[in-house]
């Protein structure tokens, strides 16, 4: 290792900088920044790597700066490691801790990291890294990182693993001790600041593994990677996105830049490119964009994306939906999924018609084929089917309550992805009448968003079926929901939702009075089969409970 000198410091001065880029989203950087603020006692420098954050940020940022903490404001697109390299030669303290935007740090972190890297000469140090959302108590993210190296007729094989995964602390604080590891991750990493100046940030790997790549260079260069348990952090992966986010997550994690970085990779320390080795990592990339991004990746390039839905193209029935649904390539996995959500809105609704007198399944059906026809993944696709299951499932005979408890567990219990969802509908719709003006598009997440996106597929089958015309409605979506449902679209990429609705409103023409159904409600056809009776019940008091 090259010789760095660093200028005398007086007693005092910090021994180290901390390095703060983002990861995948800005929404929790001020968090972060406090907590650091908050849980570090010794003396540090801190520089936060500004890469293209909105305004709102830049100004906080802006405000923050004192001598000890400085902003680096590039303005030009950088994947964190790309940022991490371009400012290393700033650092002039005996060590770096490069930390990601979206985490907590425990009181005495730092102080634990620094005594670590110096009783046992370690090159690289990492914490215990828990994971949660900053709310429920976390797990374990990872107890050190193990790569277990095999030598193949093919090639070499680099499997990592993370040691105590999803593991409770508490239940195994007897088993975490200071010890070697294989790698630690960038979530929070202590570096010696010559390996990181002189070896250990490579550029072109930039996407996955790079965490990987700095301890094999540390390793080769005789300084070991310590894990150091007394040392804390929370990687907040949980913790709600929010909207604006989204375009910088679909970014940080391109599938093309995972691939070309799992390349370079492979070149530069000689490992077989196949599923032993990367299975592992194409799968977190995968999965990790499919369970944030509303959008299914396939779709969101499609041309259709972006046009308004013309009313041919609503499906009502089980058979239509499906066509669609493989039309537009839902997987068989997705097409089950959506099918088994039909059947159990179907049983929900069961006897319920609409108020132009079309059987009430086939409105859910075609609220879903809405959001199928732009390209929603097939849980909130399921959501759309099951939208109205807390308002207008059968009455219970134990009460308001019972019957909410069971749609509850209808639908996988409290808390599950599609209860949350459909619950969420539930409050938002039947309170809206309470709220007096809708929440700035720049404050939504990406579970409003997904909510948004079903209360247009809702109002969009309304208008198409003919439901509105020949029931004689003449309420409107309001304008402020409009103007969310418009930057909804815009953000996730499907602009035709929101056009497709205004389209709906603008021919809206109404029917001669004599063709309405002159019924303003959902309803059953009473035991008298003649009277209609409502469908519709209030369950937001059983909901908020």
């Amino acid at each position: 290792m090259t010789d760095h000198a660093l200028a005398p410091r007086p007693a005092g001065d910090p021994r180290v900088t901390i390095v703060m880029t983002a990861r995948e989203r800005h929404s929790l950087t001020e968090a972060a920044i406090d907590s650091v603020a908050a849980d570090t006692s010794m003396p540090y420098r801190f520089v936060y790597v500004d890469i293209q954050s909105p305004e709102w940020l830049r100004e906080s940022l802006a405000d923050r700066t004192t001598e000890r903490f400085e902003v680096i404001r590039i303005d030009e697109p950088l994947w964190p490691q790309q940022a991490r390299a371009r400012v290393i030669d700033r650092i002039t303290t005996e060590y770096v801790v490069f930390m990601d935007n979206d985490v907590q740090v425990e009181s005495g972190w730092l102080d634990k990291l620094v005594a670590c890297a110096d009783e046992t000469g370690a090159g690289v140090v990492g914490p215990l890294y828990l994971i949660g959302d900053g709310v429920r108590p976390p797990l374990i993210h990872m107890a050190g990182g193990r790569l277990v190296e095999s030598a193949t007729p093919e090639g070499r094989v680099l499997d990592e693993k993370h040691q105590l995964a999803n593991e409770d602390p508490a239940r195994v604080a007897h088993t975490l001790t200071r010890q070697p590891c294989d790698f630690v991750e960038f979530h929070c990493m202590l570096v010696r600041t010559e390996l990181a100046r002189e070896f250990a940030l490579d550029p072109t790997i930039r996407c996955v593994h790079e965490h990987i790549d700095v301890s094999l260079s540390a390793r080769e260069r005789g300084l070991a990677t310590w894990f150091e348990p007394a040392a804390r952090i929370s990687y907040l992966a949980l913790a709600e996105f929010m909207l604006e986010d989204l375009p910088f997550f679909r970014e940080r994690w391109s599938s093309a830049e995972s691939e070309a970085s799992i390349s370079r990779f492979c070149e530069k320390w000689h490992v077989l490119d196949d599923a032993r080795s990367f299975g592992g990592v194409r799968r977190f990339v995968v999965d990790h964009v499919a369970q944030i991004d509303p959008i299914r990746p396939s779709n969101r390039s499609d041309a259709p994306q972006s046009d308004p839905m013309r009313p041919d193209e609503l499906r009502q029935t089980r058979s239509g939906l499906l066509d669609l649904a493989t039309a537009r390539g839902y997987a068989r996995d997705e097409l089950v999924f959506i099918a088994s959500a039909y059947h159990v809105a179907h049983v929900l609704v069961d006897g319920g018609y609409r108020p132009c007198g079309r059987p009430f399944i086939n409105h859910l059906a075609g609220t879903a084929s809405v959001l199928v026809r732009y390209g929603f993944r097939a849980d909130i696709v399921a959501a759309g089917l099951l939208h109205s299951a807390y308002t207008h499932s059968p009455p219970h005979r134990a009460g308001k309550a019972a019957a909410v408890a069971a749609v509850c567990a209808t639908l996988g219990g409290k808390g599950s992805a599609l209860e949350r969802r459909v619950r969420a509908y539930t409050l938002r719709e039947s309170g809206r009448d309470e709220v007096a003006a809708a929440p700035a598009p720049s404050t939504l997440s990406i579970g409003d968003a997904e909510i948004l996106a079903i209360v247009a597929a809702n109002e969009i089958d309304m208008h198409f079926s003919g439901e509105i015309r020949y029931c004689g409605r003449t309420d409107a979506v309001p304008s402020d929901v409009l103007e969310l449902i418009a930057r909804t679209g815009q953000v996730l990429g499907v602009e035709g939702l929101h056009d497709s609705l205004q389209w709906a409103l603008a021919t809206h023409a109404a029917v001669p009075r004599d063709f309405l159904s002159n019924v303003q409600y959902s309803y059953r056809i009473g035991e008298d089969r003649k009277s209609a009776v409502p469908m519709a019940s209030s369950a937001r008091d059983a909901l908020m409970q």
